[in-house]
């Protein structure tokens, strides 16, 4: 079975950030299938492909352990709100659907045709294409958009562009031969807005990588050079995103509030993201015990967690109505994996969290001091429980090899 996977911010592994669909891609590629992952050369985390690669006009093709990636060359921007990334995402579906055309591609014609809503263009590139290709098309459901940019306030309810997604989405949503999901309840949406069966629903959670979860296999180390020596007990870890929907400003405010009680923790943040530059300051002016570090590749990710002694899960909390469809961020399946506390922050429908009993679940990021001192206050027996937890948790709901079954098995029945 051949498959051509739509989402412009899919990321190989030499890079940072999520590699959902490589993962599944390379655990497909095990069960006998041939995968090709369509994504752009830039977006808002930066490039996917080697400087030296950049300025390409043609589009860039490289093999990552047996999965394709064909790089359609894309103008940059700065800023996650601006025109420029319109722009970005809208050069992504024009070109897709150019370079892709039956009558113009070189490349081997596919079976089925995923289109993956990193944004609304991108999963309607695969649509197309598959009317092209004349072969099914699967919608993959990963953010509902336009819900999601007004919940966090990017854009207002009466604006043009949110009639206009909201029409793309019923179109790709009534037309898909299947639509997978990565929230538990996400599929809740789709049948109380436009009447879909509920058989038409697949529920593929966000996974990890279970068994090369290995011990600091990069070498680096989480502390800067001149915190080694004396640091405090508690070293307190967040990687991903540092945007607005992580709510990081508001764990910086909690945290300078409550500057003495937290004394026995420094908190360390990897990622990337349009408030890197404010929170650094933010930091830096307040004095506080917390560092921002540069993302790394996600081969190196264990190499980060496993120094930490909890890991740290928030996403702002005016996204409610969102998160009664669930949650399955890419870091929470690694959180589990690593074998450490969590302390989730939040209100979420089927908190991963609180099922796996890996960590403290608390509702606001006000409620951060008091479930930090209850972790201060555990026995080394407990932590050692709650991550255990957590790793159990982690090889039964996410293990890459089992979600790559379950999806293959559904698409199979397409074909």
């Amino acid at each position: 079975m051949k498959l051509w996977w739509i989402n412009q911010h899919a990321r190989p592994p030499i890079f940072a950030g999520g590699t959902r669909h490589f993962n599944l891609a390379k655990k497909l590629c095990v069960l006998e299938n041939n995968v090709m992952i369509v994504n752009g050369t830039f977006d808002h985390l930066g490039d996917t492909v080697l400087p030296e690669e950049r300025n390409s006009e043609n589009p860039i093709s490289h093999t990552y352990e047996g999965v394709s990636f064909l790089s359609i060359n894309l103008p940059s921007y700065s800023g996650n709100a601006s025109l420029g990334r319109i722009r970005n995402m809208y050069s992504f579906y024009l070109k897709t659907t150019k370079i892709l055309s039956p009558n113009k591609t070189k490349y081997e014609h596919p079976d089925i045709i995923i289109g993956s809503t990193v944004h609304p263009w991108a999963a309607y590139a695969g649509y197309k294409l598959s009317q092209m290709y004349k072969v099914p098309f699967v919608y993959e459901v990963r953010d509902l958009w336009p819900l999601t940019l007004i919940e966090l306030g990017r854009i207002k309810k009466w604006n043009p562009l949110v009639f206009y997604f909201d029409r793309i989405d019923k179109l790709l949503s009534k037309e898909a031969a299947l639509i997978i999901t990565t929230a538990p309840l996400m599929k809740k949406y789709y049948i109380d807005r436009w009447g879909l069966p509920e058989s038409k629903f697949l529920w593929v959670t966000n996974g990890t990588n279970i068994d090369i979860n290995s011990t600091n296999d990069s070498g680096e180390t989480i502390l800067p050079e001149n915190k080694k020596e004396a640091r405090p007990p508690f070293r307190i870890v967040y990687t991903g995103a540092l945007g607005q929907a992580n709510g990081l400003d508001e764990i910086l405010r909690v945290i300078q509030a409550s500057k003495e009680k937290l004394k026995n923790f420094e908190f360390h943040f990897w990622g990337n993201g349009p408030l890197k530059e404010s929170l650094s300051s933010y930091i830096e002016q307040n004095g506080l015990p917390c560092f921002i570090h540069n993302p790394v590749p996600k081969a190196q990710i264990w190499s980060v967690l496993n120094q930490a002694d909890a890991l740290l899960f928030n996403l702002v909390s005016s996204s409610v109505t969102l998160f009664q469809y669930g949650i399955s961020p890419n870091k929470l399946a690694d959180y589990h994996a690593a074998g450490k506390p969590i302390i989730s922050i939040g209100q979420y429908a089927q908190n991963p969290v609180i099922e796996s009993g890996a960590g403290f679940a608390v509702s606001s990021a006000r409620e951060l001091p008091v479930a930090l001192l209850k972790f201060q206050e555990l026995s080394p027996e407990k932590k050692i429980d709650m991550g255990e937890k957590g790793l159990k948790y982690a090889e039964e709901h996410y293990n890459w090899g089992k979600l790559a079954k379950k999806l293959a098995i559904e698409l199979k029945k397409l074909v």
